[in-house]
């Protein structure tokens, strides 16, 4: 028997149909374009793994975002006993690609033997599978187009765009994403539904955005059945048979992902979907818009004035794979249109241009975009080829003109989507580099500096929950709830309250600092940079005493602002959020209202004075609105305590007249204070109506109100008291008495 018989005959005794498909086109006749596109995919990783702008080079163990290290949790934990585990024994639901930290796993446990890192094992992975991109996209444009050489260059435009690029280096599941959706969309375009159902269940969990591509295919398969409909019919054998070809798969491994994430957190869902699922409707237009702006208006095909015409472009390209393959070529068309919209109905996103951390979402459909964008430039080289032939003109120095003109605009069909390329390659390579340098000088650093000097039986609790586990080997608790589902939805000091944690590694915030059981000890900063990727600058060591006493004072009287300094007295005051507020204090008595969304919250955090308040407020959106004892003719000071964590701006009217914008600004802790003046000229009765409507800006969508104090000048204060004391008893404002005017020291 011939060697290449023995090797058919072992492929298909032990390799086994799916293998042998992939090797039959991985291995195809003439290994020319595959070793050039194999070169060039090194030659742009080692661009970006060498690239030391920051004064750093990546290599191979280190990684641009701390999710990576998340994934590098899992697959250690499953290539050392096949379990996933965020603390060892543990079963967790903490990663967004499953099928990514099996492969990883396995493959270290193969390349470890060789002294391999996990790390590197990781990196060599996904530059692999950016290659393995990059053929399948040869293939299916050289099927489409019936031309090799236009199949060799839309797989070399593949890996040298720098997004898809950097996702290959950056050790992350995108290059594996793109790989499966890209095998199981040809394996569909070439009527293998048995193959395609395979790689579209190996899609759906190497991302959840997998099975908007099974969406997808089911329905082009359901649209080509009924198109193709002779009779009235439901659903024949035929029908049943590429279905269950298609789906089963998926619901097989999609069931068994899901039970899993039932079995531990109780949802179908894994904890990553849980957290950071925002509903945007199913129409998120603004949302779409921003994906559009934030996105693919910056990707180099699309970059700046190109954008119309990569658009028209691939416009073209789609429309020459739908005609010449109609319904089976759908999902080459749909799955980036889809893809998009279904990130933008999970999560919201901003419009300015897009790092790493949201790019990796819609980088897999670069490949798709590529296909389209090269088949559309075929298809306009044949129009203008016949143009050439058909509407050359008689004259011989009009035809030159003519022809000049056709490959004139030629060249600038094919130039133009592409000019943008250089830009990237300058751009990206630094961005990788800073963004690692980063996430080393932060995460991994703290990582390091809890598995030196953090005691074995610790209780850690972390924002970013990444490197500080793989490195730092304690018990950790991850306080967003991506890796601890207990803590999903919760506040997190809350959390860490209720686990009493002895150590917090997070960003630096009011919120920490205010902690009343912990003190701030070590911190890691982060180094100035261009392209931000980290969740704050400055990550500290908040370590918790449980053993010390805390310190409360009256959440009642004003912590930072002191009426007497400034000559003023308390003549009303509001308790937002508390039920047992005293009545003078009491929401009811003031017909204290909201409209838009909001609740009532309650909060314990230290002062500028060391001592803690222990304060329930209201949260809204809209508006807040009540009425308040006044003196008419009179100014009336308003001092207000709110969540100083979050910014807000409130335009404000009294008895239905504007007066000015009141812009509550960040402070050093979280319970802040402020005052805004009323002018007399809006006080003309003894109650006035005061309304606070929230002006919606960037980071100011939300205000909050603890509590409210209203005062007036000394010497107003004191007329009123005197004439209290000599004169009727409506003297003073109906909802005050000269004993509660004087209730509490006027400080």
């Amino acid at each position: 028997m011939s060697t290449a018989s023995n090797t058919a005959a072992l492929r298909t005794r032990f390799v086994g149909p799916v293998f042998g498909a992939l090797l039959a086109l991985l291995l195809a006749p003439g290994w020319r374009p595959y070793a050039v596109l194999a070169l060039l995919q090194i030659l742009a990783a080692f661009v970006y793994l060498s690239n030391a702008s920051s004064g750093t080079a990546a290599w191979l163990d280190s990684f641009p975002l701390d999710d990576g290290w998340i994934h590098m949790v899992y697959a250690r934990s499953f290539g050392e006993g096949l379990q996933f585990s965020y603390n060892p024994g543990e079963p967790e639901s903490g990663m967004t690609s499953p099928l990514w930290a099996m492969v990883v796993g396995a493959g270290w446990r193969v390349l470890g033997l060789a002294g391999i890192s996990l790390m590197a094992t990781a990196k060599v992975l996904s530059i692999a599978l950016g290659f393995a991109s990059a053929v399948l996209v040869m293939r299916i444009v050289g099927r489409l187009s019936g031309q090799g050489r236009l199949g060799f260059v839309a797989g070399a435009v593949v890996v040298l765009e720098p997004s898809f690029a950097f996702a290959g280096a950056s050790g992350m599941e995108v290059t594996l994403f793109a790989f499966m959706a890209l095998a199981a969309t040809w394996a569909y375009t070439e009527s293998r539904p048995r193959l395609a159902g395979l790689f579209l269940a190996f899609a759906a969990v190497a991302r959840p955005e997998g099975y908007v591509l099974v969406g997808v295919v089911v329905a082009a398969s359901v649209a080509r059945r009924l198109w193709a409909r002779e009779q009235l019919e439901l659903i024949n054998r035929e029908d049943a048979r590429e279905l269950r070809d298609l789906l089963l798969p998926t619901l097989i491994l999609g069931g068994a992902w899901a039970a899993y994430n039932f079995s531990v957190n109780g949802s179908m869902y894994p904890n990553t979907y849980l957290v950071k699922h925002r509903d945007m409707g199913l129409v998120p237009i603004g949302n779409l818009f921003n994906i559009l702006r934030g996105y693919y208006h910056h990707l180099s095909l699309f970059w700046g004035v190109m954008f119309p015409l990569a658009s028209v472009v691939m416009g073209v390209g789609a429309w020459m794979i739908v005609k010449q393959r109609r319904f089976h070529a759908a999902p080459l068309v749909l799955f980036p249109i889809a893809l998009s919209y279904a990130v933008a109905v999970n999560a919201p996103f901003i419009s300015g241009p897009w790092n790493f951390f949201t790019r990796r979402y819609l980088d897999a459909s670069i490949p798709f975009l590529v296909i389209l964008l090269v088949l559309g430039l075929l298809h306009a080289y044949r129009t203008l080829h016949v143009w050439r032939v058909t509407r050359v003109p008689a004259d011989p120095r009009e035809a030159q003109v003519f022809n000049f003109g056709l490959n004139l605009l030629l060249v600038a069909m094919v130039v133009l989507p592409f000019i943008s390329l250089p830009g990237g390659w300058r751009s990206l390579p630094k961005e990788y580099s800073w963004n690692t340098k980063n996430v080393e000088e932060v995460a991994v650093a703290a990582g390091m500096w809890i598995a030196e000097n953090v005691p074995l039986d610790a209780r850690i609790g972390v924002g970013d929950a990444g490197a500080t586990r793989f490195f730092g080997e304690r018990y950790t608790y991850d306080l967003v709830g991506l890796n601890t589902n207990e803590a999903i939805g919760r506040p997190p000091l809350d959390f860490a309250e209720e686990k009493q944690l002895d150590y917090l590694f997070v960003f630096e915030s009011i919120y920490f600092d205010s902690w009343p059981v912990a003190t701030k000890e070590e911190t890691w900063e982060a180094t100035a940079n261009p392209y931000p990727i980290l969740g704050g600058n400055i990550m500290g060591e908040y370590r918790a005493d449980w053993t010390a006493e805390i310190v409360y004072v009256d959440h009642s009287v004003p912590q930072q602002i002191v009426p007497a300094e400034l000559g003023l007295v308390i003549i009303d005051e509001i308790d937002p959020g508390n039920t047992q507020a005293p009545a003078h204090a009491s929401e009811e008595s003031h017909t204290y209202e909201l409209e838009g969304g909001g609740g009532t919250v309650e909060r314990r955090f230290r002062t500028l004075a060391a001592e803690t308040i222990v304060d329930e407020g209201r949260t809204f959106t809209g508006i807040e609105e009540f009425i308040v004892t006044t003196v008419p003719g009179e100014r009336l000071v308003v001092v207000r305590r709110y969540d100083a964590a979050v910014p807000a701006s409130l335009l404000v009217f009294a008895d239905d007249q504007e007066v000015e914008r009141w812009d509550l600004e960040p402070r050093e802790f979280f319970f802040g204070e402020d005052s805004f003046v009323i002018p007399a000229s809006f006080i003309t009765e003894d109650h006035t109506h005061v309304r606070m409507v929230v002006v919606p800006m960037p980071g100011r969508e939300t205000a909050s109100s603890f509590y409210y104090w209203f005062l007036v000048d000394e010497d107003v204060a004191g007329e009123l008291a005197e004439e209290a004391s000599t004169g009727p008893a409506t003297a003073l404002p109906p909802t005050l008495n000269s004993a509660s005017l004087w209730a509490r020291d006027p400080l």
